[in-house]
């Protein structure tokens, strides 16, 4: 009888859920699942049989060259073909899709079963999705036979812990993917974007702000700074003001080579938006600055602002003419309106983008629009 409250099998599922996050981890989870039920070894895949494709599989001793076979041969076999309408969770026992005897007839069994003494399996389809699945295999050998009530037992007992790990372990992946490719977009901004630690060192630096260091506006070792040190004193105020949990704040930096002023915005990073550059793959992420060139203004599409957040079109270009620091009259004096037409769509603006000030409306700006897009207009 098998002991569901042993401390081998505790141990087991640590490691099946440990395997979510580490796929090294599956081959020593099956493994020790091999072990338990007195198995030749496990395997664990996810594939699309139309396709003939194999997305992923974590082998636990079995033979890689059979294995090498049964994804270049053999995808489409006896086995394969049954669990294809079997029930996600469902243990089954090879035996039930077809008796040994008739699978030794094929070159499925001759090339991939009968070199590791295969002939028997326990199977379980884990996810299903169109003609995606994700399954789980524990092969016996012929001398061992079917899997007993026992073993049985222990498989249709880890049966849930093994769907949810593979469901989490997609779950992770997604988001690591979700979160690079976030990284990807913030490295193609055509505005500077900096992530500090709690101790106000420089984790991630994008493209633009790499540019900004070495044309010299910006410092970016170990700390961020300016050329100036006035500005790097102010800067440095700014990012203490941050860590300690306030809203943080906004600068002009004269730009070296030509003095066209850039705008700094210092932020703390707490909305659940920019919290997610904590989780990947950048640890203690702490402090958000953006370096704003106005010249960059006129990269942002006003379509992408209207989309993002309801805007009409007259109060798109209003928040993106007030994002650059400008007052009201200098905006209304650039898009040719009224200083009381321009408040009227600034008080819009705040109401649909949840913020309160010019500050914080420059802050949204630079996230969401400043992708480099050719030949836009600013007054489309």
């Amino acid at each position: 009888m098998v002991n569901f409250s042993s401390d081998k099998i505790e141990k087991l599922l640590d490691l099946i859920y440990d395997a979510a996050a580490e796929n090294d981890l599956w081959p020593h989870a099956l493994t020790a699942i091999a072990d338990l039920t007195h198995s030749e070894g496990g395997i664990l895949f996810g594939q699309s049989v139309t396709a003939q494709r194999v997305y992923f599989d974590f082998n636990g001793r079995l033979n890689e060259e059979c294995n090498r076979a049964y994804q270049e041969r053999h995808m489409n076999n006896p086995w394969s073909q049954y669990m294809e309408t079997q029930p996600v969770g469902r243990l089954v026992q090879s035996d039930q899709a077809i008796p040994l005897s008739k699978l030794q007839a094929t070159a499925f069994y001759d090339e991939v079963l009968r070199p590791q003494e295969v002939g028997h399996n326990g199977m379980i389809a884990l996810a299903a999705r169109d003609d995606f699945r994700a399954a789980f295999n524990m092969c016996r050998s012929e001398r061992r036979g079917p899997l007993d009530p026992d073993e049985e037992r222990l498989l249709e007992w880890l049966s849930p812990h093994l769907r949810r790990s593979v469901t989490l372990g997609f779950r992770i992946d997604g988001y690591l993917a979700v979160q690079h490719a976030a990284f990807d977009v913030l490295d193609r901004l055509a505005d500077g974007v900096v992530v500090l630690d709690h101790k106000a060192r420089v984790l991630f630096s994008n493209a633009a702000a790499r540019r900004m260091s070495e044309e010299g506006a910006l410092r970016l070792h170990h700390s961020i700074a300016t050329h100036s040190p006035v500005h790097s004193q102010r800067l440095n105020e700014l990012v203490r003001a941050a860590l300690q949990g306030t809203a943080g704040g906004t600068m002009s930096l004269p730009r070296n080579q030509d003095g066209r002023l850039l705008t700094i915005l210092v932020s703390s990073i707490r909305s659940k938006d920019l919290g997610r550059l904590s989780d990947a793959g950048v640890k203690d992420a702490a402090v958000l600055l953006f370096v704003v060139d106005p010249a960059n203004r006129r990269s942002i599409p006003l379509g992408r602002i209207m989309d993002a957040y309801g805007l009409t079109h007259a109060e798109a270009r209003v928040a993106l003419a007030s994002s650059s620091g400008s007052t009201t009259i200098e905006t209304a004096r650039a898009l040719g309106l009224s200083p009381n037409t321009i408040k009227t769509h600034l008080r819009r603006v705040f109401a649909k983008t949840a913020t309160r000030r010019q500050a914080q409306l420059a802050s949204l700006m630079a996230s969401i629009g400043s992708v480099r897009v050719a030949d836009v207009d600013w007054e489309q």
